[in-house]
């Protein structure tokens, strides 16, 4: 009988021990993929959550109950910059038009000026991000939101942005922009543009964290400038907080 135990006792040992085995080997593979899948910048990298508004500034809109809008930065911009490591806001209780300046991201001095996607009074800012500014690219649409803001027409401005399905429409043309975008500004000679693209013609996730300043400022005017252009410059002084 005490052999038969000892028998037993062996076998379960070595089966827990298989069990612990392949387990590792799976979850192995689960990171190494995962890995390799957000190395990719693609449509199916970005988040979309239903119920939010999207303008084409790069940002996003959510009306609450008690009447204010939270607005955000999209996960494709921050899917393009990397990691943030600093941002500029502006002041409580500054009015702010549709179109105009709202926001700067900073990545180490590379920086991109974000246009608002309403008008309206600042009522709050996230004071989160003082601390970590990462936490836009972590969590853009929940943790990461930017502003609230008492809307003064959103019925106006309300017009002027989409929902999620038309958001998924209008984000494969800035993925075609994206590439047309790289392939003018990789010029030969120019090795540091030569990583952002895979193999196969894939475009590598955080594509402008180790570009220089001179592409930050490019990307700005092909793709943050537009909507200023469209709505119409703001007179107003551009007060900024620095976070």
């Amino acid at each position: 009988m005490l052999i038969l135990i000892l028998v037993a006792f062996v076998v379960l040992c070595f089966t827990i021990d298989a069990i612990v085995r392949y387990s590792r080997r799976e979850k192995s593979k689960a990171s190494t993929t995962t890995e390799v899948h957000n190395q990719i910048l693609n449509e199916a990298s970005i988040s979309i959550p239903k119920g939010l508004y999207f303008d084409k500034t790069h940002t996003w809109a959510y009306m609450e109950k008690n009447g204010e809008v939270k607005i955000g930065i999209d996960d494709f911009l921050l899917h393009v910059t990397g990691a943030l490591s600093r941002v500029k806001m502006r002041n409580i209780g500054e009015q702010i038009q549709k179109g105009e300046p709202i926001l700067t991201i900073i990545r180490f001095g590379k920086q991109l000026t974000i246009n608002s996607p309403i008008s309206g009074t600042i009522t709050s800012h996230n004071i989160q991000l003082v601390k970590n500014p990462a936490t836009v690219n972590l969590s853009p649409y929940n943790d990461g939101w930017v502003y609230l803001i008492e809307p003064t027409n959103w019925l106006r401005d309300s017009q002027f942005l989409i929902m999620a399905d038309k958001y998924k429409d209008w984000l494969k043309n800035e993925f075609t922009r994206l590439k047309d975008f790289l392939s003018i500004v990789s010029q030969p000679g120019n090795e540091e543009l030569m990583p952002v693209l895979q193999d196969g013609g894939e475009l590598k996730d955080n594509l402008l964290e180790d570009l220089g300043p001179e592409v930050w400022e490019e990307f700005q005017i092909k793709f943050m400038n537009t909507s200023k252009y469209d709505f119409g410059k703001s007179d107003s002084t551009f007060t900024i907080i620095n976070i």
